[in-house]
C-alpha cells in the first residue's frame, strides 16, 4: 500500500515536470514565432527600399511585399494559435480557417503574378489554379461564417 502511494507521487511530480517543461517549450516556440515575424517585417520593408531605390518595377516589388506581408500575418496568426492553446489547452478552429483563407490569397497573388510572363500554353494551368484558389477562398470564408455563426447561436442558447 505505502509502495503504490509513493510510485503515484512519483508519477504525478513526472507528470508536473513534463507539464512544466512542455510550457516552457510552447513558450519559446511563441516568441520564435514572434521575432521571425518581426525579422521578416524588417526584412520586407529593407527588401522593398531597396528595390525601389534600384529602380526595379514597381508591381513586381510591391506584389512581392504584399506576398511576404501576408506571410507575416500568417506568422503572426499561428502565434496566437500556439498562446490560445497555452492559456487554454484547447486548439480553436477558427485561426486555421484564417490562415488557409490568406494562404490562398497568397497563391492566388502568386498565380496571378505568373500570367505577366507566361507563354499561351501555361495560360490555362495557370488560370485553373487562380480559379482553385479563388474556389478555396469562398469556400473557407463560408466555413467561417458558419463557425462564428454557430457559436453565437451556441453563446444564445446558453443564455
Amino acid at each position: 500500500m505505502e509502495q503504490e502511494k509513493v510510485e503515484l507521487f512519483h508519477q504525478k511530480n513526472i507528470t508536473r515536470l513534463i507539464d512544466k517543461v512542455e510550457i516552457i517549450i510552447q513558450i519559446s516556440i511563441a516568441f520564435s514565432l514572434l521575432v521571425i515575424a518581426g525579422a521578416l517585417l524588417v526584412y520586407t520593408i529593407y527588401h522593398t527600399t531597396q528595390q525601389l531605390l534600384m529602380g526595379k518595377e514597381i508591381i513586381h516589388t510591391f506584389i512581392k511585399s504584399i506576398q511576404d506581408i501576408l506571410l507575416v500575418i500568417i506568422i503572426l496568426e499561428i502565434l496566437w494559435t500556439v498562446v490560445s492553446f497555452i492559456e487554454s489547452h484547447s486548439i480553436p478552429l477558427e485561426p486555421f480557417l484564417i490562415i488557409a483563407i490568406i494562404s490562398s490569397v497568397r497563391g492566388l497573388i502568386l498565380q496571378s503574378t505568373k500570367t505577366i510572363e507566361a507563354s499561351p500554353h501555361e495560360i490555362y494551368t495557370i488560370a485553373l489554379e487562380i480559379g482553385i484558389h479563388g474556389v478555396s477562398i469562398l469556400l473557407l470564408v463560408v466555413a467561417l461564417y458558419i463557425l462564428r455563426k454557430s457559436r453565437r447561436f451556441i453563446n444564445q442558447q446558453g443564455t
